[in-house]
């Protein structure tokens, strides 16, 4: 197909000259007015910089400040660039900034910012909210009593933000064989509580424990305490809660103390912000008036123009 062909990439003839901070850029034996466009990108030693005009064969202006370190250096000029910057003053793939940075996309990846302290035994929940979309997905790791990597199962989709990410605080899964009722003792090795931690119990879905409320506070006390097991109280310091029945094998106790992991999401190119790369499918709203925002479709973008003179491999190159 002409328009991926592999000639869109080519040397700009003689030596262009930049200066840092500045859109101005001047040549030396150049042909600007044949062999560029405004609108396309000449590639240098400070990055990539779209052409916003030309003024003449050996002068033209960038759309933005040059930072490029070299004050003489031959380039190259590309219609496909690496990347769209919200410099971008016109279409480079068929959609200009605007468009692009109003589109959504899909999780990419979630970064641990925090491990957090005491996750034991079964890995946290991670959850996804916000950012527009919907049906994000993913796993944390636990090594070492803290959590150390979070892998995306399901990218999700539609988010137009960056959704908030939550690790759930470390918690202890208590079997009914972990509570003795005699003596109203809980059992988990190497459970890793202190007196005075605040502990919430949960029935996990199934029969509570008789004595212990489902989603309610309670504090690990010192007596009875040892590496593998505790008691609790309805009060800090107080008397030990009284256990009369088993509960069921997904009940468990959440650390409210305990510094709970914290992460943080990435999305794709399509949902925006600089330094974009192509973005492929773009989703775009439009409608006016009544209608404003009531039609959504995708866009799969591709090159800055589909139009010129057939022999330019640099606007439309050669299949």
């Amino acid at each position: 197909m002409a328009l991926w062909g592999n000639k869109d990439t080519k040397s700009v003839t003689g030596t262009l000259s930049f200066t840092s901070g500045s859109t101005a850029v001047t040549g030396v034996s150049t042909l600007f007015t044949t062999e560029l466009a405004a609108g396309q990108r000449i590639v240098a030693t400070g990055g990539q910089y779209q052409i916003a005009s030309i003024e003449s064969a050996t002068a033209l202006t960038l759309a933005a400040n040059a930072t490029a370190t070299s004050a003489t250096e031959t380039v190259t000029a590309n219609e496909k660039p690496a990347y769209l910057d919200s410099t971008d003053s016109s279409s480079t793939f068929g959609v200009n900034v605007a468009e692009v940075t109003a589109g959504s996309d899909n999780v990419t990846s979630v970064a641990v910012a925090n491990q957090g302290t005491r996750y034991l035994g079964t890995a946290p929940a991670v959850t996804f909210t916000g950012g527009g979309g919907s049906s994000a997905a993913a796993t944390a790791t636990i090594s070492g009593g803290v959590v150390t990597a979070i892998t995306v199962t399901n990218v999700g989709s539609a988010y137009t933000s960056v959704p908030t990410v939550a690790v759930a605080k470390p918690a202890r899964i208590i079997p009914t064989s972990g509570i003795t009722t005699g003596t109203d003792t809980i059992a988990y090795t190497a459970h890793g509580l202190n007196a005075g931690d605040v502990v919430k119990y949960f029935h996990g879905g199934g029969t509570a424990a008789t004595g212990l409320a489902d989603n309610t506070t309670y504090y690990v006390i010192s007596s009875g305490l040892t590496a593998n097991a505790f008691k609790v109280s309805a009060t800090d310091g107080g008397t030990t809660v009284d256990i009369t029945g088993t509960g069921n094998n997904a009940q468990y106790f959440e650390l409210q103390t305990a510094d709970q992991a914290t992460a943080v999401a990435a999305l794709g190119a399509g949902a925006g912000g600089t330094n974009i790369t192509h973005p492929g499918w773009v989703l775009q709203t439009v409608g006016t008036g009544g209608r404003a925002g009531r039609v959504t479709f995708e866009t799969l973008v591709a090159m800055k123009t589909i139009s010129g003179d057939g022999a330019d491999d640099l606007v439309l190159p050669d299949a």
